[in-house]
């Protein structure tokens, strides 16, 4: 059997854990401004593209829903690599399944607006939905709380 730890050093290690512990959280802390500016990103990538499907000849549409998206996309390469910003999903099978299925909303929405109104309203609300989903789940990993 081993000897026990003096309170001193187990406090110490103790101390140096929590430290490691709190370090480690604040290296991997989502930017205040990174679950609005991804969502949004989102939207007006697909908002852009719906523009353009309506009028095929501004291309402006095309262009500006592009860099967008490719500025959401390198937003969140840069920031998951920097500091963890894109989280694995935890728990057991169903629990991560019933989380990310949440995503089927928006899509299901989308579904409906195309039968009524057509492809650009597609893109619109496909966008919108998962922007605004993107935003939130997000906000909440900010916080600490589950996604």
């Amino acid at each position: 059997m081993t000897e026990p730890m003096p309170p001193l050093e187990a406090d110490t290690a103790l101390t140096a854990a929590r430290s490691a512990v709190s370090a480690a959280r604040a290296a991997r802390r989502v930017p205040v401004w990174h679950p609005p500016a991804a969502g949004l990103l989102f939207a007006a990538g697909f908002g852009g593209l719906a523009l353009f499907d309506a009028h095929p000849d501004a291309w402006a549409y095309l262009v500006g829903g592009l860099v967008c998206l490719i500025a959401f996309l390198v937003l969140s390469v840069v920031s998951s690599r920097a500091g963890g910003v894109a989280l694995w999903p935890t728990g057991d099978t169903r629990g991560r399944a019933l989380r990310q299925s949440v995503a089927l909303i928006p899509l299901a929405a989308a579904g409906v607006a195309t039968v009524f109104l057509g492809f650009p309203a597609f893109l619109t609300v496909f966008g919108l939905g998962l922007g605004a989903l993107t935003w939130i789940q997000m906000a909440q990993a900010r916080k600490g709380l589950p996604a």
